[in-house]
């Protein structure tokens, strides 16, 4: 092994271990009082660190979620491999999905809800995608609850994975007639 191979090899572990450490810290939270000149928003450097990381080692992008991690920033990663789901292989895809729906799986319910936003808002309507919000949403052990809970959260993904909700299937058609028809049951 040649002197720049142990560098690059050496500048890739530095690359990935500032990453994770940011992962385990970084909250996106305000640093200062909002409104006030010179306030700093603690988001600009996490920003780059997941861009850069994604792009240059997306494999240890898409597995960082199963670390011991923020919320925050997984619910950011798991959105990254989403986005870029054009610059991934099938095999790579088929890992990222499995590494995304164990993510999803302990995520707070509120959390996920509102990364289905964001996927919703970013216009991320592939069939994996889709089959991750599906799944996710049918691994609910109440739906129904969630429903009442997060009612624009549940919406808005059943909305996005044409969830059917067809009157004939329960319990679905009730949350169905909630989210869609109120007052119609």
């Amino acid at each position: 092994m040649n002197t720049s191979e142990g560098l690059a090899d050496l500048v890739a572990a530095e690359d990935v271990l500032l990453f994770v450490n940011a992962a385990i810290t970084a909250t996106g939270q305000r640093e200062f009082r909002p409104g006030v000149p010179g306030a700093m928003d603690q988001r600009l450097s996490p920003d780059f660190l997941h861009t850069y990381v994604r792009v240059n080692y997306r494999r240890v992008y898409a597995a960082s979620p199963a670390l011991d991690i923020n919320d925050h920033n997984a619910a950011r990663i798991v959105l990254g491999p989403l986005e870029s789901a054009g610059e991934a292989g099938e095999e790579e895809r088929r890992v990222e999905g499995r590494l995304i729906a164990a993510r999803l799986a302990v995520l707070p319910p509120p959390r996920v809800y509102r990364l289905f936003g964001a996927v919703r808002r970013a216009r991320i309507n592939d069939r994996r995608t889709r089959a991750i919000m599906r799944d996710r949403l049918a691994a609910r052990p109440d739906l129904g609850h969630d429903a009442v809970k997060y009612r624009g959260g549940v919406r808005t993904a059943a909305r996005h994975v044409h969830l059917r909700c067809p009157p004939e299937a329960e319990p679905l058609a009730e949350v169905g007639a909630f989210l869609f028809r109120p007052g119609c049951r």
